[in-house]
């Protein structure tokens, strides 16, 4: 599935980026300051299905949509 957002499309069959900003500090609730994942998406990141690490976007943009930095798809990490 495409989806089209400012201009950018997605190709939800490939794996996403890493959200990772290189800020890497967790707060009290184990959430990273820099991505907003927790510490167990960070860590099984690599071992996610597709749809996954998709899921894990998608929450990410609902929860901080002002920090959307993941765009397309690679070949993931």
């Amino acid at each position: 599935m495409m989806t089209e957002k400012e201009g950018q499309r997605e190709d939800r069959q490939a794996r996403p980026l890493s959200p990772c900003i290189l800020i890497c500090t967790l707060d009290d609730d184990k959430c990273c300051l820099g991505c907003g994942r927790t510490l167990a998406q960070i860590s099984g990141w690599a071992l996610m299905s597709v749809a996954e690490q998709w899921s894990v976007i998608d929450d990410l943009r609902a929860r901080r949509p002002e920090n959307d930095v993941t765009i397309a798809a690679e070949d993931g990490d």
